[in-house]
């Protein structure tokens, strides 16, 4: 860029003037404008490159979460306690527990079931899983006893089993059964019986949120004794199970909850468990076009949303 002096006369002196001329300023400016302009794209660039790394990260530590709450309750799925064996083989309900909002009131509580699943369906729509907090996927029931035990004084409003090893007996609390006369004989342990249902719901928070944004959750036994909705993880737009029977032939095989026989879930060994998660909000000049194969199950996506799939699998212990 050069820059000129101009020489002239005023008032009979000589005086120098120096600066730029239009050509030369219209040069700078366009300059300057690319420069700038660049500078703006980096920046740019360098925010929607933070944003999609903020929800890659999302999505690992609540997918992450949400397998190690699923696999937590299922490793403890059919614990009995020191019992040997769940007798008799009934629902709580044969006790006279009354537990509000029960899944399956035919068979809550019964510990000899420790686990059942439903199929890309929701059979508890009547009951603890209303229609409208049901997206899709599949819905998975773990059974079992809390591994702590506990001591009296037992809550008039908690379901706990009192176990011996020649067996248990299901009550509410404050009073423990007296199995004083019977076969069943010391030591005696009592612990919280525990009943989840783990499902996909459309909302994170409530069907008025804007915009929807899935969640995992699960509706638990606790205090009333009554099922209550807990919030996992938001971002899980779908829920696929496979389960592993075990076979005559001493093998392993994988089927969807569809493809089990009533008598063959107590063969089941081990769960193959897949979640898809997807971020908040669409990515500017992002296309998601992927297949996620999700065992027995293709999920297509033709939007602009980041997804990550995960998968797990877990052996059962009892």
């Amino acid at each position: 860029m050069s820059y000129r002096q101009q020489t002239v006369l005023h008032a009979g002196n000589r005086v120098t003037q120096s600066g730029f001329n239009l050509i030369e300023l219209m040069l700078a400016s366009t300059v300057t404008l690319f420069i700038i302009g660049a500078l703006i794209t980096v920046v740019l660039g360098s925010a929607a490159t933070g944003r999609s790394r903020d929800q890659a990260s999302d999505l690992q530590t609540n997918g992450r979460y949400a397998l190690q709450q699923m696999k937590n309750d299922l490793l403890h799925a059919g614990f009995l306690g020191i019992s040997s064996l769940f007798t008799p083989d009934q629902p709580i309900t044969a006790n006279g527990i009354v537990v509000t909002g029960a899944c399956d009131v035919a068979n809550v509580g019964r510990l000899a079931q420790r686990l059942w699943g439903s199929n890309d369906a929701n059979p508890f729509a009547a009951t603890c899983i209303p229609a409208a907090s049901y997206s899709t996927g599949d819905v998975l029931l773990i059974r079992s006893l809390n591994p702590t035990p506990v001591v009296a004084p037992f809550s008039a409003n908690q379901v706990y089993y009192h176990s011996s090893y020649e067996g248990g007996q299901p009550f509410v609390g404050p009073v423990a059964p007296d199995f004083t006369g019977s076969n069943k004989q010391p030591p005696y342990l009592d612990y919280e019986l525990q009943e989840t249902v783990y499902y996909v719901s459309p909302f994170t928070n409530s069907a008025a949120e804007v915009p929807l944004m899935p969640a995992l959750y699960r509706t638990r036994l606790g205090a009333g004794p009554a099922m209550a909705p807990e919030l996992v993880a938001s971002g899980v737009e779908n829920l696929q199970v496979r389960y592993g029977v075990f076979q005559t032939n001493s093998t392993i095989q994988y089927f969807s909850a569809n493809e089990i026989a009533a008598a063959d879930w107590d063969l089941v060994k081990s769960l193959e468990i897949w979640i898809l998660l997807r971020a908040d909000r669409p990515d500017t000049g992002y296309q998601n076009n992927t297949t996620y194969a999700m065992g027995g199950q293709n999920v297509a996506v033709n939007d602009g949303l980041r997804r990550l799939l995960l998968s797990s699998v877990t052996e059962l212990r009892n």
